[in-house]
């Protein structure tokens, strides 16, 4: 048995830390597990990664950014996630489809329709969707601290009343989507990580 787990959220959120010591954790553990991110994780994700994410692609339509992340996440779906869990290995994924729901519906001003988005998604996984999405929760000024030292990528910089949509946004996906579950990600990082260990554990033997 494996399981095919996200740990997603508002940017600043800590989820690319969290996941990576999630992974060690399961790795500790004589888990199989294999760490991605969306998007990216393929060659042809990772281009579209740095064409979604610099600066210098300026500002696209919320169907455009769409399409580009839901391409990624299609050949990330069946040229990575899907082989890994059927050896059996143990996914654990930074972003998924929550986060399309959120950044170019939710908290555009133009939002893209969610049944649109929802077929989509369906489309682009097939069999093989998330066992269990993790939203890591914080308030919007929590995350732009979190984010100063590093440059802010494309939607990164976008404004601050942007980013209040978009913790919004994830709080409203969490309770349309059953497979979602949100952890309070303004606590300490170990408390949020054993958080996260006590319930991926519940999904494995």
């Amino acid at each position: 048995m494996t399981a095919y787990v996200v740990v997603d959220g508002p940017d600043g959120c800590g989820k690319s830390s969290q996941a990576a010591a999630l992974c060690t954790w399961l790795g500790e553990r004589g888990r199989s597990v294999l760490h991605v991110r969306e998007p990216g994780s393929t060659p042809v994700g990772e281009a579209l990664r740095q064409l979604l994410l610099s600066p210098s692609t300026g500002e696209l339509r919320p169907m455009t950014e769409a399409l580009l992340f839901s391409a990624a996440r299609s050949e990330l779906v069946a040229n990575v996630i899907a082989p890994a869990l059927q050896r059996g290995t143990v996914v654990v994924a930074e972003r998924c489809y929550l986060s399309t729901i959120v950044y170019q519906s939710f908290a555009a001003e133009k939002g893209l329709d969610l049944d649109w988005l929802l077929d989509l998604t369906r489309r682009v996984h097939g069999a093989f969707l998330p066992d269990a999405i993790f939203v890591l929760d914080v308030p919007a000024a929590v995350g732009r601290a979190r984010r100063r030292a590093r440059a802010d990528d494309r939607i990164e910089a976008r404004g601050a009343a942007y980013h209040e949509r978009v913790r919004d946004g994830f709080l409203q996906a969490a309770r349309l989507e059953v497979r979602a579950h949100v952890l309070d990600a303004a606590l300490p990082f170990a408390a949020v990580q054993n958080e996260l260990r006590n319930r991926v554990a519940r999904l494995l033997p």
